[in-house]
């Protein structure tokens, strides 16, 4: 599926990033191997510092709905690699001014080892050359023009997963649009199998759409799908109206993918499929959020 007309291209074919720990949990040092999945998580705590001693015995993780044992599990700071999209559709005509400043917010939250890539869609998807990391006018050199009345958002979700290299190890996208869809040839659950192949999560940005009909403004606030994207995938979902100050919600989003835990399990089969994952926290007080899906690796 050809729906991009990038400045750069570099196509990559679906990559597992797999962990193991390579010393004791403590010094929390990770390194690649084989036969092992790496799975982000994501913690909220109702109790201030219920979520700073946390242990691989404190969570479960159930491949296809059985258990597995976790064998790596640690807090590593690593860089984050961001692919920001933006739906510049005549649906989002009315938040213009918020799609503009919205690859500025991002890249002021990044560290100096991240990496960010910036896209825009409607009709078609756009991407800026290349990830960078110290690029702060990646945004400006990109057009922000108002697109055509169609939109593949799910198209650009798609094809958005397959721009991250190997190197890369914590990956995400961002995405800031209504949430409708109108010409894709992907479908939602195309693009949430495509996450789990690339390992990517994705953080979506709801906003409201604003049009015309028999003479009458007609509001219609983010289409559910947004959010049932970035659960299933392990990102987030943030609701914004039009003319907010997105800064603190890019400055949410990027301190979480900064401060994930990582867990790594031994798959059940490995036999280069997609299965389910759950992951579940013994403690009370703790709300986790992790991908739905993974891909096996093939001995």
């Amino acid at each position: 599926m050809a729906v991009s007309r990038a400045l750069h291209s570099s196509p990559m074919r679906p990559i597992l990033v797999v962990i193991a720990l390579c010393t004791v949990l403590h010094a929390q040092t990770f390194r690649s191997a084989v036969d092992h999945v790496a799975v982000p998580i994501t913690i909220h705590s109702e109790l201030k510092d219920s979520a700073t001693d946390l242990r691989s015995d404190d969570f479960r993780v159930f491949d296809d709905g059985e258990p597995v044992a976790i064998v790596a599990f640690g807090n590593v700071r690593q860089p984050v690699h961001v692919l920001l999209l933006l739906d510049t559709s005549r649906s989002m005509t009315e938040s213009a001014s918020g799609i503009t400043s919205a690859a500025s917010a991002v890249v002021a939250q990044l560290a100096p080892n991240d990496s960010i890539r910036v896209g825009t869609f409607s009709n078609s998807l756009r991407l800026s050359p290349r990830f960078s990391a110290d690029d702060s006018q990646v945004a400006a050199r990109l057009a922000l023009i108002p697109g055509a009345n169609t939109t593949i958002l799910y198209d650009a979700l798609v094809e958005g997963c397959t721009t991250f290299t190997s190197e890369m190890e914590r990956r995400s996208i961002i995405v800031v649009s209504d949430g409708t869809d109108t010409a894709s040839s992907a479908s939602a659950r195309a693009v949430m199998r495509h996450a789990a192949e690339a390992n990517v999560a994705i953080y979506a940005v709801g906003l409201s759409s604003r049009y015309m009909e028999r003479g009458k403004v007609i509001v219609r606030p983010p289409d559910p799908i947004l959010r049932q994207i970035a659960e299933d995938t392990g990102g987030g979902y943030l609701p914004a109206d039009s003319g907010m100050d997105l800064s603190g919600l890019f400055k949410a989003m990027v301190d979480e993918l900064h401060q994930q835990y990582i867990l790594g399990f031994t798959p059940a089969r490995a036999d280069g499929r997609v299965h389910s994952l759950v992951v579940t926290t013994r403690r009370p007080n703790l709300k986790i959020r992790a991908r739905k899906q993974y891909l096996a690796p093939v001995p």
